[in-house]
């Protein structure tokens, strides 16, 4: 097959991403051909609603899929922590290239102290894991916004916002490098799960799975196997507050979770050690289940 089909969303870090992975199948295989299709998924189309529990699952993959079951392209490049826990029939990550960093940002309007921000504090973000972590730092005022990274970014001054939370790993493949810009430590404000990884998915038959499985990262796919477990564990939906962050070395992974009430107001933590990362990550989700039911 000399010619491929790609389908990927038309936000600017969704054609970062899928033609990212398009150069490196074209420097893996030479004379290989990848034609570009921009799909309108649901999230895309409705922008004047915030993304809550109304919103049907697969909101921003689900239009890429039909159009893979349908024959009309051979491959999408999703952000993994997009998908549903459960692929359709018929489809198939393919491959996970290696992972850019997972962790969340704060990027601030001026210099600013985590730890001692002002009372009143006003945080552009609409994840309520998001919500939740920003609210045990203090009175920190959360205020729901959605588009994408840059649309977010504009936002600080056009919502007069101190600061907005974002993934890094959006930020560093569009190399915007605000002047202000917070790590949030992963181990206090633990991730979306596979927050920064890519899934290639393909038809379970056909060529396609083939030629990309040449970028597939084995610590990757690891990680976020074990991340999606305590998705999968705990039975969450997009808007349930649950972070899960994995560490893979070798056999061995190291997982923490973090998960809210549904209130934001109890918090319930857990890490685990093993081999198995959906073990590991099912261990995870009956832990944080067990003290969210002890604190209720």
């Amino acid at each position: 097959m000399n010619t491929l089909k790609v389908g990927t969303r038309g936000s600017l870090l969704a054609l970062t991403q899928t033609r990212w992975v398009c150069a490196q199948l074209k420097s893996a295989h030479p004379g290989l051909s990848i034609e570009e299709v921009i799909i309108t998924t649901h999230g895309d189309a409705v922008t004047d609603r915030p993304v809550d529990a109304s919103w049907p699952v697969g909101s921003f993959v689900t239009a890429l899929e039909e159009a893979l079951l349908a024959g009309e392209v051979d491959f999408a490049v999703h952000s993994y922590k997009d998908l549903p826990t459960e692929s359709p029939q018929g489809l198939v990550i393919a491959a996970v290239p290696p992972r850019e960093v997972p962790h969340d940002v704060l990027v601030t309007r001026e210099p600013a102290d985590l730890d001692n921000l002002p009372a009143g504090f006003r945080v552009g973000t609409s994840s309520p894991r998001r919500v939740a972590q920003m609210h045990r730092l203090g009175d920190i005022q959360t205020v729901p916004i959605r588009g994408n990274v840059p649309t977010r970014l504009k936002k600080i001054e056009q919502e007069d916002l101190d600061g907005v939370v974002l993934a890094a790993a959006g930020l560093k493949r569009l190399g915007i490098e605000p002047p202000y810009v917070i790590d949030l430590p992963p181990d206090r404000f633990v991730p979306a799960p596979a927050q920064g990884a890519l899934a290639i998915q393909t038809r379970t038959e056909g060529e396609a799975g083939g030629i990309v499985a040449v970028l597939e990262d084995d610590a990757t796919r690891r990680a976020v196997v074990g991340e999606r477990s305590v998705l999968a564990g705990v039975n969450a939906g997009c808007q349930t507050p649950v972070g899960a962050w994995a560490t893979v070395d070798g056999n061995a992974i190291e997982l923490r979770g973090q998960m809210f009430s549904d209130e934001g107001v109890h918090l319930a933590e857990s890490v685990e050690r093993g081999e198995d990362p959906q073990a590991v990550g099912f261990a995870v989700a009956r832990r944080l289940l067990v003290q969210l039911q002890a604190k209720a």
